[in-house]
Formats: C-alpha cells, structure tokens, sequence
C-alpha cells in the first residue's frame, strides 16, 4: 500500500481514484463507527477510520465520505490536474440526499416537509461542495454482497467500533464471533 497519493508517469494521464465508504451505528452503547477505503489506479493506497458517540448510522455515512473526499482535498491537487473520482456507498440514503434532496432542504432553509430540521446540515453542505470541487461520481452497491472494496470499509468502520469498546471493556456487546453488531 502506497503512503499517500502519487504523480503518475505522464502529467496528461487521467487519476482513477475509487473510494469506498460506509458508517454504522453499535445501538446498545451509543457509538458510531465509519470507514473508507482509497484506490487510486486500482491499487489501495489509504484506509481511514474512526468512531464516535452519541451519533447515528446516517452521520456515520456522512463522515466517512466527507473523510475521504476531505483527504483528496489534502493531497490530490498538487499532485494530478485530471482525475476521475468514483465514490461507492451502500448508503442510498446518502446518494439520494445528496443528488435529489439537498435543493429541496436548501430552498426550504433546510427544513423537512414536516417542519423538522433536516439532521446534519454542515456535513451535507461540505459533502455537496467537495462532490463539485472533485465532480465526484456517485455509485450505489450493495453492502455485505461480497464486494471487495466495501467489504473494507465495513470492516473499518466496525473495526473502530471494537477498538473503542475493548479499550472500554464493553466486552458483553460482542456476539459469539467478537462482532458488535450495526444498525446499518
């Protein structure tokens, strides 16, 4: 695995960077965990985690996007003018907030029809606008069906979970398999 990004060969060729995110929520003590993996011409070069309480799946998801975009942001300008950035969540949530909700929230000064605020609104302000800077493609998949990339992600996000609860000796909100589970 690479350390961070780098400049290919010819300054001309286009950067395929593939990230893959995904957040989960561990019910029972109240703490979130979000993952993201990072490919840049097919080949893993960064995987990013952490955890929080006091959250919800949903901001999970949210984090580990803007996470990932926020570290391209940190590293991929002034290696690369032309890339092509694809960005996999098995969050449909967050793909249809993002591309069809979001206009709506703004115009009614993010309010949901049912005179809720809308949750989370500096994350999705932050996501909309590195999804511009970076003209990031949005592709849904489907969680735990096996796909290497998001099996990753998964695993990172419940990785920083167990990190958190053993360091807590929450040891009695594992399963059998020393597994917490989500509510995803």
């Amino acid at each position: 695995m690479k350390d961070s990004f780098s400049q290919s060969s010819s300054d001309t060729k286009v950067l395929s960077i593939e990230i893959y995110t995904d957040g989960g929520y561990f019910e029972n003590v109240d703490v979130g965990g979000w993952g993201s993996v990072i490919f840049q011409q097919n080949e893993e070069i960064e995987r990013l985690s952490d955890w929080q309480k006091q959250t919800s799946s949903l901001e999970m998801e949210l984090k580990a996007a803007v996470n990932a975009l926020d570290r391209l942001h940190n590293n991929i300008e002034s290696t690369h003018s032309s890339y092509q950035v694809t960005l996999y969540t098995d969050s449909r949530i967050l793909i249809e907030g993002l591309t069809q909700k979001i206009h709506l929230w703004r115009q009614n000064h993010w309010v949901h029809k049912s005179g809720n605020p809308v949750k989370y609104q500096s994350l999705w302000e932050k996501l909309e606008r590195l999804t511009h800077q970076y003209q990031v493609v949005w592709q849904w998949v489907k969680g735990h069906n096996g796909n290497k990339g998001n099996a990753i992600a998964d695993g990172l996000a419940r990785e920083a979970v167990m990190n958190r609860l053993n360091n807590n000796h929450h040891n009695e909100y594992f399963d059998k398999n020393d597994c917490p589970v989500f509510k995803c």
